[in-house]
């Protein structure tokens, strides 16, 4: 399992938000990302990417934005 943490701006009204996020490595991976505004726990969006075929800064790269992307439209992240 491989864990690291981020800060996280939102565009739109400028808000920050840190997180911390979780996964796995291999074919099937899981995640799970914790994320906090003014040390508050705002969510813990989780998943799954199944038939993976990408690894090491790739498969950050792709994990970050897909949670950054949540943070952006509050998904699974409470105002």
């Amino acid at each position: 399992m491989e864990i690291f943490k981020e800060v996280y701006t939102r565009k739109v009204s400028g808000e920050s938000f840190n997180y911390e996020l979780e996964h796995t490595q291999g074919a099937d991976v899981a995640w799970i990302a914790r994320v906090y505004h003014d040390g508050v726990l705002k969510g813990s969006p989780y998943g799954t990417l199944t038939a993976n075929v990408l690894s090491g800064p790739a498969l950050e790269q792709y994990l970050r934005a897909y949670v950054e992307g949540m943070i952006e439209w509050g998904l699974d992240v409470a105002e």
